[in-house]
């Protein structure tokens, strides 16, 4: 896949086959369109081009609002390049690129500069200036310009809609399990690894701190999960909150126990993969408490990805 820096395209493509739109998610529903993007390039022997916009227009559009992104910018261009699309542009969206017309977005940038023979986009797709521009526009400007324009309908699962401001309720409300099923693969961030309290490693179940810098974190909860380390993928359960049990005040964290592993992963970039949310998080009355009812989400996450249980595992150990 190649990427531009827009307005940085610096080669001419065959027969270019675009859709644009934000992508945060790169969801069921961006996967449908990007499929037809694929399909209609195919047939005319073109490019299968997806456009872009960084940051995220509301962040220019409405200062100061905290979108929650699903997948930051290089999440999104991982995922994007593994649907086998050919080009990517990322629009740097500004006060200048926000004040150009509806006409001249299309005639400007989608004939003059990327010279378009389709445009295929989601069925909410607005452009221009104050976003004046939609898919009734667009059909005129296709018979205007030549080319062919698709509007691709909602999709939806289980009778709701599949939708990037839907999934990130779902996240933020720790419907992660949903999530996953729109998104076709678990939710993820990703961070460093840093020092923690050393609390778990004291009670039977040392843990990894994560610090992170993305905007979109899960409920407070406990979660099934799995951590991601060098290409690997390793079960694991995750604690986010502040830890009523010892008091830790306002201060969140998210502390994962990896199954069967104890590496050192201090100052290691990870990423975490959530799968289920287990249950609140609950203040105990004691330490043994709190082991305890770790060692059940422990064993729920053992369940949940088909490993022997770790009481089983000792009594076959006994028995030999």
């Amino acid at each position: 896949m190649k990427i531009f820096e827009f307005l940085s395209v610096s080669e001419a493509f065959p027969n270019p086959v675009l859709t644009i739109g934000n992508y945060d998610g790169i969801h069921l529903g961006h996967k449908k369109i990007i499929e037809k993007v694929k399909e209609r390039a195919r047939a005319i022997s073109g490019t299968s081009m997806l456009m872009t916009f960084e940051p995220h227009p509301l962040c220019v559009l409405k200062p100061g609002k905290n979108i929650g992104l699903i997948t930051p910018l290089h999440v999104k261009k991982r995922l994007i390049e593994e649907t086998g699309i050919d080009a990517l542009c990322i629009v740097p969206f500004n006060d200048e690129f926000r004040q150009i017309t509806a006409d001249s977005f299309v005639k400007d940038i989608l004939i003059g500069k990327l010279g378009i023979k389709g445009l295929i986009v989601g069925y909410d797709f607005r452009f221009g200036k104050e976003g004046l521009g939609n898919a009734h526009l667009l059909t005129y400007y296709a018979e205007q310009y030549g080319f062919f324009f698709e509007v691709v309908r909602a999709i939806t699962l289980n009778g709701e809609k599949v939708g990037s401001n839907r999934i990130r309720k779902m996240i933020k409300d720790g419907q992660v399990e949903k999530a996953r099923k729109h998104l076709e693969r678990p939710f993820m961030i990703e961070g460093v690894v840093v020092k923690g309290a050393n609390r778990g490693k004291d009670i039977g179940f040392p843990t990894i701190n994560l610090e992170t810098d993305f905007e979109l974190i899960p409920k407070t909860g406990v979660y099934i999960s799995e951590v991601g380390l060098e290409g690997k993928r390793f079960p694991s359960v995750t604690n986010i909150g502040y830890n009523p049990t010892f008091d830790n005040g306002r201060t969140l964290s998210i502390e994962t126990y990896i199954l069967n592993f104890s590496e050192d992963l201090y100052d290691k970039r990870i990423s975490l993969y959530f799968y289920e949310r287990i249950r609140d998080e609950i203040r105990f009355h004691s330490v043994n408490d709190l082991k305890n009812r770790i060692g059940m989400d422990v064993e729920m996450a053992r369940e949940h990805f088909g490993l022997d249980s770790e009481k089983k595992t000792k009594e076959d150990e006994n028995k030999i």
